[in-house]
């Protein structure tokens, strides 16, 4: 096996004859287990995502199918099976939003069932002191734990979970309450497949046509694929779509993963990008009520040959956006670079965007797997420098020592200083305003002209605002309601006054509850202004 991982990413002549021999090989033996049977599952799932030809993903599709039915039919030990990695079918234990695991719970590959309460900091006696009728609350106040209290109300053990989510939805109007008290219990749940399909090795699109790999793009000039032009995006008809969305959440679930673009995708807003090499990339935003205020929280996966190899957010703000990218373990051997470059590409052309930023998670920060990996320098090489002056000129420095010493390698403390700060890829010649510059501007507003009185800030800008663009807030939904006081907090703070902009944030508020898509290009019709 250990042949077959040096050469799977490798595509030189003797590594692609070596590939279906070394397949043949461990077919005709005993999977290997524990971490090892891990280790070859991730390289046959890259194999498949990154095949050197027809032979070698066939050989290695059949070896994941064989692998699938040994673990159906519990040949192997169990505690030779590594737990929480989504092989087929192997238990997953975890927990997750409510919004998530209701999803989980309709899902027609898995069972759903109960596991425990970890390490609740709230007791349940607390939560559904709140949410259950009256005449039962008496049996929260009898000091019953979890297990006691649930028994005392007549819920059957296979009953817990959908018996908790439907007390949760007492808290639907009150979202992110709901959600604390959900992280709060600590509810784990263990999803159990039905079939092979709730599986990292089947979980993906169908392709037509598989794209066979003659080498790894590593090195390319990346301003010039930023500027190859992009082909239209697709919008799913509804079967796909929802086979889409299925595996764009499964890709979440099966690695124990959750991210707010996938746990509530409006299905109405995903559309892809048949790119280059096999590649698809699905972009998608969020129900509207979870949306953030002024800028736009963007959910992406990446499709190789069908198969999920990565995902993130993108924060979108007009010229300027947040990345967040996020390679799945198997394929972190792949064309990482590349995929960084084509999300790039897209935001730049489709969304406009000229300034992209990474927080300092992505390479460090509180991640100590950033810096082991030297994640900085990965996107240094694609463009990304420090905001920050002081440590731009260190990032310099460093680079230099890195091209002129043999073997030099940044230490562990420089690597954790350059997460003081932002990176970013700018495109133009200057910097896009940041939605933090906003909000910060109206909290400055707030603190010196309403004394920390935000309701009464949020009155007068709402009302000079549509004063001057003639809306009647009356005509608007909930919603609408809440996106008018983001505007018109904005237009106070910032003083904005030319008619052009104004009329622009007026169709801003009737458009961001609707269509993210034409809210952005609003955004950067007023900055243009």
């Amino acid at each position: 096996m250990n042949s077959l991982v040096r050469v799977a990413n490798h595509f030189d002549e003797e590594s692609n004859r070596l590939k279906p021999v070394f397949l043949k090989t461990l077919q005709d033996s005993a999977l290997p287990t524990g971490q090892r049977l891990l280790q070859y599952h991730d390289c046959l799932l890259f194999l498949c995502a990154y095949p050197n030809n027809a032979v070698t993903r066939k050989l290695a599709e059949s070896a994941l199918k064989k692998l699938a039915s040994k673990l159906k039919k519990k040949d192997l030990p169990k505690k030779s099976i590594p737990d929480n990695e989504g092989l087929p079918f192997t238990v997953t234990l975890t927990r997750f939003s409510p919004e998530f695991l209701q999803w989980l719970l309709g899902h027609r590959d898995l069972d759903v069932e109960y596991d425990s309460f970890f390490e609740p900091t709230l007791s349940l006696n607390d939560i559904l002191n709140i949410t259950l009728p009256a005449v039962l609350k008496a049996e929260t106040t009898a000091g019953l734990n979890n297990l006691e209290l649930l028994e005392a109300l007549g819920v059957k053990p296979n009953r817990y979970v959908p018996f908790l989510l439907g007390q949760l939805e007492a808290l639907n109007d009150w979202p992110l309450l709901k959600e604390l008290f959900m992280e709060r219990m600590d509810l784990y749940v263990k999803l159990i497949p039905r079939n092979a399909n709730f599986s990292r090795a089947f979980n993906r699109l169908p392709v037509q046509e598989a794209y066979y790999h003659h080498d790894l793009v590593k090195k390319f000039d990346h301003g010039s694929l930023l500027d190859t032009a992009l082909p239209s995006f697709q919008i799913p008809e509804r079967p796909e779509r929802v086979q889409m969305v299925n595996v764009i959440r499964n890709a979440m679930a099966l690695t124990v993963r959750e991210i707010d673009p996938a746990t509530f995708l409006q299905e109405e807003t995903l559309r892809y990008y048949d790119l280059e090499r096999g590649l698809r990339i699905a972009v998608y935003s969020m129900f509207p009520e979870r949306q953030l205020p002024l800028e736009t929280y963007f959910g992406f996966t990446f499709f190789k040959n069908g198969i999920p190899v990565s995902y993130g957010g993108v924060w979108a703000f007009g010229h300027l956006a947040r990345l967040g990218l996020n390679i799945f373990e198997p394929f972190r051997g792949g064309e990482s670079g590349y995929l960084l470059c084509q999300l790039m590409r897209v935001f730049k052309q489709a969304f406009g965007v000229n300034h992209f930023e990474i927080e300092p998670y992505q390479f460090g920060l509180d991640n100590p797997g950033g810096i082991t990996s030297g994640a900085f320098w990965f996107y240094y090489k694609f463009g990304f420098r420090p905001v920050d002056p002081e440590l731009k000129e260190l990032a310099e420095e460093e680079y230099r020592k890195i091209k002129t010493r043999k073997d030099y390698r940044s230490s562990e403390k420089t690597l954790i200083r350059f997460t003081q700060g932002n990176i970013a890829h700018t495109l133009g010649n200057t910097v896009p305003q940041d939605v933090l510059d906003i909000t910060g501007k109206i909290l400055t507003g707030i603190k010196h002209e309403w004394p920390h009185n935000f309701r009464s800030a949020r009155l007068k800008a709402s009302q000079a605002f549509c004063e001057k663009v003639k809306l009647d807030p009356e005509g608007l939904n909930p919603i609408q309601k809440k996106v008018l006081e983001e505007m018109s907090l904005w237009a106070m703070a910032m003083k904005i006054r030319k008619p052009e902009q104004l009329v622009l944030m007026k169709e801003m508020v009737l458009t961001k509850t609707k269509d993210d898509y034409s809210y952005q290009q609003l955004l950067l019709a007023f900055f243009e202004q």
